[in-house]
């Protein structure tokens, strides 16, 4: 057999299954078998891949045992002269292997790797990499080498001034794609298990070389790699894996005075790194509550100045007072759009326009409530309020339009998506954004075959549409189109697009907009919004607030009310209930504790005379569309229907 190809697998199903889809369309004219090795997924990987895929053999495991042991599980049983090491958030050109197989007919070649790029079209750096010397690996730590990328000596980590058209003998390959024999990977003893994480491809290649074999970056092919090297490359736990892996490396591998040195700079540059990663992690998390802090305090301090000299007349309010005040609503309306979701995509305007305007009405509605003592003008509570929301609306604005900041989209609504391949891939692309409810996003199909049918024009006008249309989002369908071309034409696609695969045969579409972030994908599969931490966050936010509304007025709700909205009230506030649930229990659902109201709006002890399927399917629709302004109109229907009427 030629070609052995091991997948270990860890909760990315829908990226393994575009995967499998290009891996057996590049094993075509190859004698080749695949082995899947699941590290304990609970996304349900092997369930839904297997049936799918009867060609690939699975393996699950109990227990997530790393990258190296699952890779070294199949090494001694896999049949193939070759064996391919694989991620499984990649994706493979058509050509990619046979080309790959034929360099190796050079015995030299010890280990091969190839040409990455990301989702987003652009190469991965670590594609080619030099091995890890007491100053590659301090320059890379302390952030040199990312400053200077083309310099031979600060960049010598991920080897940047080298060609990236051109084949290279390197040091390291990458554990994404890393070919070698089989008859050398047996006698290396595989991965050294020692590395959970990081690393593992550094020692192999390194024991390669000492063999006497060449490492070669291959840039005849390029494969598509979605999430690069790290999703978190700036995070503390990043810099501490890394440091891990770099020094079982130099105990492996060094000795005497070049190990203690080699230590001795890693050590150096962890702490730099670490303090570097804190600081900026520290300023990214309260940078914008910080300036926002500042403008609401100005926007109610300049609202005030100008309400005292033009509306009193230079009567001012009592001094002490706004002292307080001013400070008082700037904490509430900073509170409460925190608590709106104004940070969890803390640069997208429309998002800080609506938590402001909720802040607006809280902090009026503690206004109204306090004591008339300790009240000093609602006009500056109200037009503050709406002139922090321009601003803090207009700073973020231009923070995205300077490019000072990524626009971190968080409706996927707003993307105006075009689809590229035949009208047939087009309805099914169009059948899983329904599945999804975003059919609204697709502004038309880019022709591939020559029909122009209802077509925004064809594939060589592909860059114009682009600009013509104000498009967001490409969905580039594997069928007519190969991944090969796919694969060159994402490389055209301008910044700031949004790249992603959907495969004839599969039922997913995937993509990610840099080596940075975590994948993206639609599936046949509904994704429910009351999953959604945000909406959740704000489900309970209505809770507690409808819950405190009623006990504070619970002398007019107990003469009004025929239902029991203040013992209701109570549980909600305890959390054992909540006020909007299911009507009725169901395993395929998400998780959510009892209401004390059903879908319908009427009390939950009160079963609608409904079939099993019509409430299955509400239920179904609540969940999977839920949105926490559902819940408000539920309520103050179901208030309405049980209030200004006689107990019973």
């Amino acid at each position: 057999m030629q070609l052995s190809v091991i997948i270990v697998n860890y909760n990315v199903k829908y990226f393994l299954e575009q995967c499998l889809c290009s891996l057996f369309a590049a094993t075509e004219q190859i004698d080749a078998e695949v082995w899947v090795i699941d590290n304990a997924s609970t996304d349900g990987s092997i369930d839904y891949l297997k049936p799918k895929f009867p060609r690939a053999f699975f393996i699950a495991n109990a227990e997530n045992v790393g990258f190296a042991k699952a890779n070294n599980q199949i090494l001694e049983n896999c049949k193939g002269d070759l064996v391919l090491f694989l991620n499984p958030d990649t994706i493979l050109p058509e050509d990619c292997l046979t080309t790959c197989i034929e360099f190796m007919r050079n015995a030299a070649v010890g280990g091969l790797g190839i040409r990455m790029i990301d989702g987003s079209g652009k190469f991965l750096p670590e594609s080619k990499r030099s091995f890890p010397t007491p100053l590659t690996a301090f320059y890379k730590l302390i952030g040199l080498s990312s400053l200077f990328p083309s310099s031979k000596t600060f960049s010598r980590y991920s080897l940047a001034y080298l060609d990236q058209y051109k084949n290279h003998e390197v040091d390291v390959l990458a554990g994404a794609f890393l070919l070698s024999r089989k008859e050398i990977l047996v006698e290396l003893n595989g991965f050294d298990e020692a590395f959970f994480m990081y690393g593992e491809d550094i020692d192999l290649s390194f024991r390669i070389q000492k063999l006497g074999y060449k490492n070669v970056y291959f840039s005849e092919s390029t494969i598509v790699h979605f999430k690069g090297e790290s999703t978190r490359k700036g995070s503390l736990n990043y810099v501490k894996m890394f440091y891990l892996a770099m020094s079982v490396f130099v105990k492996k591998h060094y000795t005497g005075a070049s190990a203690r040195v080699f230590a001795f700079f890693i050590h150096v540059a962890i702490w730099l790194r670490a303090a570097v990663a804190a600081l900026v992690r520290f300023v990214l998390r309260i940078g914008m509550p910080l300036l926002d802090a500042v403008i609401i305090y100005a926007s109610f301090k300049i609202t005030n100045y100008c309400w005292v000299k033009y509306v009193r007349e230079g009567q001012g309010f009592v001094r002490q007072l706004v002292d307080i005040s001013l400070p008082g609503f700037t904490l509430v309306f900073l509170a409460t759009a925190t608590l709106a979701g104004i940070y969890d995509n803390k640069y997208r305007p429309l998002k800080a326009v609506y938590a402001a305007f909720i802040a607006i009405v809280v902090n009026l509605a503690v206004y109204s409530l306090l004591p008339e003592k300790y009240r000093f003008s609602r006009g500056v509570i109200l037009i503050g309020g709406f002139i922090a929301l321009l601003l803090i609306t207009f700073v973020r604005w231009i923070l995205i339009k300077t490019r000072f900041v990524e626009d971190d989209i968080e409706d996927n609504k707003l993307l105006q998506t075009i689809i590229v391949g035949s009208n047939e891939e087009f309805s099914h692309v169009k059948e899983l954004f329904t599945h999804a409810g975003w059919q609204e996003r697709i502004i038309g199909r880019v022709a591939v075959n020559g029909d122009r049918r209802d077509a925004l024009g064809t594939i060589d006008e592909l860059v114009e549409l682009i600009g013509s249309s104000q498009v967001r989002e490409i969905i580039f369908c594997e069928g007519y189109l190969t991944y090969k071309a796919i694969i060159s034409l994402i490389q055209k696609v301008p910044n700031g697009i949004s790249v992603r695969f959907y495969s004839a045969k599969t039922d997913s579409i995937v993509g990610s907009d840099s080596k940075n972030r975590l994948g993206e994908y639609v599936s046949a599969h509904p994704n429910f919004a009351i999953k959604d931490e945000y909406q959740k966050r704000m489900k309970r936010i209505v809770d507690v607030f409808v819950a405190t509304l009623l006990l504070i007025t619970f002398p007019i709700q107990i003469v009004l009310l025929r239902y029991n909205w203040s013992k209701n009230a109570i549980a909600v506030l305890l959390g054992k209930k909540t006020w909007v649930g299911y009507l009725n229990h169901q395993d395929t659902l998400p998780s959510l504790i009892p209401g004390t109201l059903s879908v319908t709006g009427n009390p939950a002890f009160l079963q609608p005379h409904l079939t099993k399927d019509a409430i299955s399917k509400l239920d179904y629709l609540y969940a999977k569309n839920y949105d926490w302004k559902q819940d408000i109109t539920i309520i103050l229907g179901a208030y309405k229907k049980f209030s200004l009427s006689s107990k019973s």
